[in-house]
């Protein structure tokens, strides 16, 4: 941990754009709430497409986490690392947590009954449930000191190994064993890559690591196998059960990290680098930097958008277009609250 810190390497368009685009397709992913309603009708189909289409922009925040940050040593130091872990999310997250929790409380939606039930509220993400990202997040960031010591190119298979393997054990062998109804001990695990880690490994590797084209057209043929069993696979047991499946289109499912890694690996070899026009690189780059603040405030702009204007939420319409005014109305929210000295950098740093 030496206290020496490097010249600060430039940004990644590529990953920038990336970001964007996964912020905007969460957004999307969030005004889907049709898909947890099953009725097999046209609509519910739509919604499941659109799951399916904007699954993964969770998978790849956690790869550019990965991508980003485990090799931090190069730039500043643990203390400096976490801290601005600290003062980047943790803090944006307590800050928004607790606006909600005061919103909610004053316009009756929840009643809050003590100090207990406050913290209950925050550790269960029940305040904002798709607040329940910050804390993997949290996890993949202290797991990070010790995973960036082998943030070298003579450890990448080393990476690869970790996170393939905990892939395999943690997701596709319970679902294989799932399917054709055959028990497994719990303890079957490995402990060295469990719940999300493995997309920021994977995310670490893919954009280091100097993959054969051949192999790459591999990656994105297994992408676009595991996004078609993803849809063809829960719409039909879902048929068969009457009701949402949702074991494919959970976030550790082993289609998540398949489609995940190839739409990763597409946007990384985008040839954004052959963009010289430093407006344009300004503009991606600050759009870019607003996506947090943007997810911390969407449920808030899209309830108040649909109550403002009536719109109907189950509807074609919404499904298809409704993510887009509220990621425009966030965004432009965010920008111009980051302008405000001090609260700016508070809300959203």
């Amino acid at each position: 941990m030496s206290p020496k810190i490097k010249t600060q390497k430039p940004r990644i368009l590529s990953f920038d754009v990336l970001n964007i685009i996964s912020c905007f397709c969460i957004i999307w992913i969030h005004c889907n709430s049709v898909l947890y309603s099953y009725d097999g009708t046209d609509l519910w189909r739509l919604s499941l497409i659109v799951q399916v289409v904007a699954h993964f922009a969770v998978p790849c925040f956690f790869m550019l986490s990965g991508a980003n940050l485990i090799h931090y040593r190069e730039r500043q130091t643990t203390g400096q690392f976490l801290y601005r872990r600290v003062v980047r999310t943790l803090i944006p997250f307590l800050i928004w947590s607790a606006i909600i929790l005061l919103w909610k409380h004053f316009t009756g939606v929840l009643i809050v009954e003590d100090f207990r039930h406050i913290v209950f509220l925050f550790l269960t993400s029940s305040l904002e449930t798709v607040y329940w990202f910050f804390f993997p997040l949290f996890g993949i960031y202290l797991a990070i000191p010790v995973v960036s010591l082998f943030a070298d190119r003579k450890y990448l298979p080393y990476m690869l190994y970790l996170s393939l393997l905990g892939i395999f054990i943690n997701s596709l062998l319970p679902y294989i064993l799932g399917r054709i109804d055959m028990g497994y001990s719990e303890y079957i695990v490995f402990p060295m890559a469990v719940n999300y880690l493995p997309y920021a490994l994977l995310g670490y590797y893919l954009a280091n690591a100097q993959i054969p084209r051949g192999v790459h057209w591999l990656i994105y043929a297994v992408g676009i196998g595991c996004a078609l069993y993803m849809y063809f696979g829960t719409l039909s047991i879902s048929q068969a059960e009457g009701g949402l499946w949702k074991d494919l289109i959970d976030y550790e499912s082993f289609a998540s990290y398949g489609f995940g890694a190839a739409v990763f690996l597409f946007f990384k070899n985008l040839p954004f680098h052959r963009i010289k026009s430093p407006a344009f690189r300004r503009v991606i780059t600050t759009i870019s930097g607003c996506s947090l603040g943007i997810y911390l405030i969407h449920m808030l702009i899209m309830d108040n958008f649909v109550a403002i204007t009536g719109i109907r939420t189950y509807s074609f319409t919404w499904q298809l277009f409704g993510h887009i005014p509220v990621y425009i109305i966030a965004l432009i929210l965010v920008f111009a609250v980051k302008k405000i000295p001090y609260a700016g950098k508070l809300l959203f740093p």
